[in-house]
């Protein structure tokens, strides 16, 4: 994948709409054109090879949600129950879609001008909102009133942004445009119905508008015949996200060492964490194979397995300080257990699904096999691991994780396309 620090693709680089869409051209308002204006055009329609990655302003929107998951990282560390991972789980959904929806309008239609810019800057400040109240829900203080009333402006915003696109479009992507419309002003109406809902319903509504706007994008997406999406953007787009929630684990590596009086023990757990993390990123970029992007809704696939992905790499984080702090005890408690290793399980299972999407991809593969190992020992550490010391927990952990990124490293390709072309 392409480093941030490498040149961004301006966004008027796309092929431009077919003949039946006339956009105007870009109108520059402010020196060196820096409040241009510039209408919506599909973007989905040329070379599926061709290259596009992510805009400085796309990285910019997506460091507002390090504030959110890294509340969301520290929430599950004070509450590791049955009902904290629930509530983390549940709340990780909904903030991670908040950004796959404007990722996905992005890769569509994303014209990086002034109106554009503008649009995602009021939802960044929604977003914001959101995670301040992420603690309070987290530790069951309240703050989901707040909470909705933010998601809906966020969601207001994007709405805004695809009436724009359908204005400007013709053919298949004023039709795309519609079924987003339509679908998520329905959701919208939801959420808005569920600020004056008093809890429990309040989150049987959030769930109903889940649940719904889960099932529109496949709608949408067979709206396009061929190259459905830009493949190459998607990847980055989702590939940045997965540096930000890893690198919120990483950090906890660093937080819960820094405070603590230095031991074998706990160092011993932080260096075996920090080498399961380097695997991830190993496996994520240089082994995984994304092909199922560019294969119309089946897409979705990869979209839907980052779910649970990024919810294994942040829990996975808040384990790491868990297991740190934990390093004198006889074994890890099993909140700790499970925020570890049952993390990785994750991370390896939803690899595992995208992995099944590969043309090559066979019952019998090697790394397919590997990812499910991977799963099974993880969650038969995090069950059955209440009598392993904790250095020994994270050693064990380390050396499976360890294992599959060989294994799958010495795997032929088979024609593979990996995440990094």
């Amino acid at each position: 994948m392409t480093s941030a620090s490498a040149k961004r693709d301006p966004p008027n680089a796309e092929v431009a709409e077919p003949p039946a869409a006339k956009p105007k051209g870009p109108r520059s308002l402010g020196a060196a054109g820096t409040f241009r204006l510039e209408a919506p055009r599909l973007r989905t329609t040329g070379d599926p090879h061709q290259e596009r990655h992510a805009t400085w302003f796309e990285l910019y929107f997506d460091l507002v949600f390090v504030a959110a998951v890294g509340q969301l990282g520290m929430a599950i560390a004070r509450h590791p129950s049955a009902a904290g991972f629930a509530r983390f789980v549940s709340l990780f959904v909904i903030v991670v879609w908040a950004w796959v929806l404007y990722a996905l309008y992005a890769n569509r239609f994303d014209t990086d001008d002034l109106v554009f810019r503008l649009g995602k800057a009021g939802a960044m400040l929604a977003v914001a909102v959101v995670a301040v109240n992420l603690r309070r829900m987290m530790d069951g203080h309240g703050g989901s009133g707040a909470f909705a009333m933010a998601y809906v402006v966020l969601r207001l915003f994007l709405v805004a942004l695809y009436l724009r696109a359908r204005y400007h479009v013709q053919g298949p992507g004023r039709k795309l445009s519609e079924v987003y419309i339509v679908g998520y002003s329905a959701t919208t109406m939801i959420w808005i119905v569920s600020i004056a809902v008093p809890a429990p319903w309040r989150y049987v509504l959030w769930g109903v508008a889940m649940f719904v706007d889960l099932v529109i994008p496949p709608r949408a997406w067979a709206v396009l015949k061929g190259t459905t999406v830009v493949v190459s953007h998607l990847n980055d787009r989702f590939g940045t996200f997965f540096i930000i929630v890893l690198g919120t684990s990483v950090v906890a590596v660093v937080t819960a060492v820094a405070g603590l009086e230095f031991t074998v023990a706990s160092w011993t757990i932080a260096a075996a964490c920090f080498v399961i993390a380097l695997a991830l990123w190993w496996i994520y970029f240089d082994l995984a194979d994304t092909s199922v992007v560019g294969r119309g809704p089946l897409g979705l696939v990869y979209v839907y397995s980052h779910f649970l992905l990024l919810a294994g790499v942040a829990a996975f984080g808040a384990g790491t300080k868990l297991a740190v702090s934990e390093a004198a005890r006889p074994a890890l408690h099993a909140g700790a257990r499970w925020a570890l290793a049952g993390g990785i399980g994750g991370f390896a299972l939803a690899l595992a699904v995208i992995h099944l999407g590969a043309e090559w991809t066979s019952l019998q593969d090697r790394t397919f096999l590997g990812r499910l190992a991977l799963v099974a020992i993880a969650v038969a550490l995090a069950a059955g691991g209440g009598t392993i010391a904790p250095t020994a927990f994270a050693v064990i952990l380390a050396a499976a994780t360890l294992g599959q990124l060989l294994l799958e490293a010495f795997t032929p390709r088979g024609g593979a396309a990996s995440i990094v072309e």
